[in-house]
């Protein structure tokens, strides 16, 4: 899958080639009432070359992979990426739900850099 990140100030795009587009809203904090949704309200900042992002307030009604494993609305996402180099992008994403998890799941992704090809729709 490709994805496109989209800086401006005050926010990061993630436009995901399959998916709905990720509006990360930089150096502040979360609303005090958050409305669920689905994908949550995420607030990004960076932590020396890592950008570290935090999402709460998602609503229950997605999936966390494409075998149907649930979440409750109290899932809560810290997601850190790192460029190692020019080429790559390292995701560490750390998932906590109290009502769904018994302890926190931690994974992590490699993506390389593509060049010469647009995503597509």
């Amino acid at each position: 899958m490709q994805y496109q990140f989209l800086f401006t100030p005050g926010r990061l795009t993630i436009v995901p080639e399959d998916n709905q587009v990720r509006r990360i809203y930089m150096n502040v904090a979360h609303s005090a009432k958050v409305t669920p949704s689905w994908y949550g309200e995420s607030v990004g900042h960076y932590e020396g070359d890592t950008l570290v992002v935090d999402t709460v307030g998602f609503n229950d009604l997605t999936w966390l992979n494409a075998q149907g494993l649930p979440h409750s609305e109290d899932l809560h996402v810290v997601e850190r990426y790192t460029r190692p180099d020019a080429t790559h992008l390292n995701v560490s994403i750390t998932m906590e739900d109290k009502g769904a998890f018994t302890k926190p799941v931690t994974f992590t992704r490699v993506h390389t850099l593509s060049t010469g090809r647009e995503i597509k729709e």
